[in-house]
């Protein structure tokens, strides 16, 4: 019995011992470029016109993504393969509104959205230094965190109010976080 006894308290013992090695991470196999090409963007909801036919009120309509923001960059030359970098990633419908109002795409404007290093959303409530040498100002309005004229990190508030927007994806070599808008180097002129 007392064999029995000092056997099972080994055993039981070992279950709450710490592990030899530690386990290695892996790497995710996802540059910046790829996460940004295959990232879901927030919701869309359907408009005043209602709901098309053959689909459920619940729904969604379908989902803003990057795949325009990632073709510009590709388009201008921009390789983010080198080095970590945090982007703040404008949706394809920011994008198309930014165009629409006569702004353009450069590889200016494209470098304003990319800083160095790479930053969680809790990092981004300071001034940050961007990859064009502008700087995007910080500051808090409306409870929530923004860098020049874009929220960051912006979160539904409830079925109907508005879509949640990615941030602290993580890539390879960075983070993403998802923003309703263009940001233009020199287009702030606000106060924090």
């Amino acid at each position: 019995m007392k064999l029995f006894l000092s056997a099972s308290l080994i055993a039981s013992a070992a279950a709450f011992a710490p592990i030899a090695k530690a386990p290695v991470s892996s790497a995710l196999n996802a540059a910046i470029a790829d996460t940004l090409s295959s990232m879901q963007g927030p919701e869309i909801f359907w408009g005043s016109e209602g709901v098309m036919e053959g689909k459920d009120e619940s729904d969604i309509k379908g989902y803003d993504n990057f795949g325009k923001f990632a073709s510009a960059l590709a388009d201008n030359g921009i390789d983010l393969s080198s080095g970590d970098f945090t982007v703040l990633a404008p949706s394809d419908s920011a994008i198309d509104k930014h165009v629409l109002a006569g702004g353009e795409v450069t590889a200016d404007i494209l470098k304003y959205h990319v800083i160095k290093g790479k930053k969680s959303l809790d990092a981004l409530n300071v001034d940050q230094e961007t990859l064009q040498g502008g700087s995007l100002t910080a500051y808090r309005k409306f409870r929530k965190n923004w860098l020049d004229n874009a929220v960051v990190g912006l979160k539904s508030e409830g079925a109907s109010k508005s879509a949640s927007w990615p941030a602290d994806v993580e890539a390879d070599n960075g983070m993403i976080h998802g923003i309703d808008s263009v940001l233009v180097p020199g287009s702030y002129t606000g106060s924090r």
